[in-house]
C-alpha cells in the first residue's frame, strides 16, 4: 500500500481519488486540442480538458486549503503510484471513437458520483459536488449527442463498437471501493458506498447501450484485487505522468 493511502485520513483518500479522475480525464481530453475532426470539437474537447482540470484543483483545494504550492504538489509532485485514479481515465486517447466511448462512460459514473455526494454528511464536499454537477451537465450532453452520432452506422459505428469493447472492460473499476470507505459510509461522507453506484450506473448506461446496440456493460464478480484506487496503474499512465508532471519536477517549489 502506497504512502499516500497508510498515512492520509479516508477523507483525503475520497477526495485525491475524485481529483485524480478529474485531473487525469483533463489530460487525456486536451489530447485533441488542434487534432479534433472539426474545429467545434477542437474547442469543445479544449473547453471539457479546462473544466476537467479546474475540478481536480477544486477538490485538491478540500485536501490543501489556498495553499497553491500545496495543490501542485498534490496534482503534479506525488509519485505515479500515489495517485488514485481508475485506470479508464489514463487510456491513451486512440482514435476519437475510443474518446468517446470512454467519455461517455466516464460523464456517466461521474455524474452519479456527484449526485451521490450532494447527501455527503461533509457540507464542503456537498458544497463542491453541487457546483461541479451543475457544470458536468454540459460535459454528459456533449458525450450523450456524439455516442448517438457515432452509433448510426458506416464505419464510425464499427469504430465505436470496437472502442466501447474494450472501454466496458475498464470503466466499472471507476467504481473501486476505496480504502477507508466502510468508514467513510459509515460517517456519511461518501453516502453511497461503491457497490451501490456500480449498480446505479449499471441501470443508467444498460438501456441506452442496449437502444443503440452496443457492447453491455462487462462488470467484474470480484474486486477486491487493488488496481488504480490503491495506487496501482498500468505503464499508460507512467508516459502520462512523465509528461504531466515534467515541468514541475524540473523546477521544484517554483512559482510562477
Amino acid at each position: 500500500m502506497t504512502a499516500v493511502l497508510t498515512e492520509a485520513a479516508p477523507r483525503t483518500v475520497l477526495l485525491l481519488a475524485l481529483a485524480d479522475d478529474e485531473l487525469i480525464t483533463g489530460h487525456r481530453a486536451a489530447h485533441w486540442t488542434g487534432v479534433a475532426p472539426t474545429i467545434e470539437e477542437d474547442l469543445a474537447f479544449s473547453s471539457i480538458a479546462q473544466d476537467e482540470i479546474n475540478h481536480a484543483d477544486v477538490w485538491y483545494q478540500l485536501v490543501a486549503g489556498h495553499d497553491r504550492l500545496a495543490i501542485d504538489h498534490l496534482a503534479l509532485g506525488r509519485a505515479p503510484e500515489e495517485y488514485l485514479h481508475a485506470d479508464l481515465c489514463a487510456r491513451e486517447p486512440g482514435d476519437f471513437a475510443a474518446t468517446i466511448a470512454r467519455h461517455w462512460l466516464y460523464e456517466q459514473a461521474d455524474t452519479l458520483r456527484l449526485e451521490a455526494l450532494l447527501e455527503s454528511s461533509d457540507s464542503d464536499i456537498a458544497a463542491v459536488a453541487r457546483r461541479l454537477l451543475h457544470e458536468e451537465r454540459y460535459h454528459r450532453a456533449h458525450a450523450d449527442t456524439w455516442l448517438a452520432r457515432l452509433a448510426e452506422g458506416g464505419e464510425k459505428r464499427r469504430r465505436l463498437v470496437a472502442a466501447m469493447e474494450v472501454a466496458v472492460v475498464d470503466a466499472p473499476w471507476l467504481f473501486e471501493p476505496l480504502p477507508g470507505e466502510e468508514q467513510l459510509v459509515a460517517e456519511g461522507v461518501l453516502p453511497v458506498a461503491s457497490a451501490e453506484l456500480l449498480a446505479r450506473w449499471v441501470r443508467r448506461c444498460a438501456p441506452v447501450l442496449a437502444h443503440h446496440d452496443l457492447p453491455p456493460l462487462r462488470t467484474p464478480a470480484d474486486m477486491s484485487t487493488p488496481a488504480g484506487r490503491h495506487g496501482i496503474h498500468g505503464p499508460e499512465f507512467s508516459a502520462l505522468w512523465e509528461e504531466m508532471t515534467g515541468l514541475h519536477r524540473a523546477h521544484p517549489g517554483m512559482r510562477w
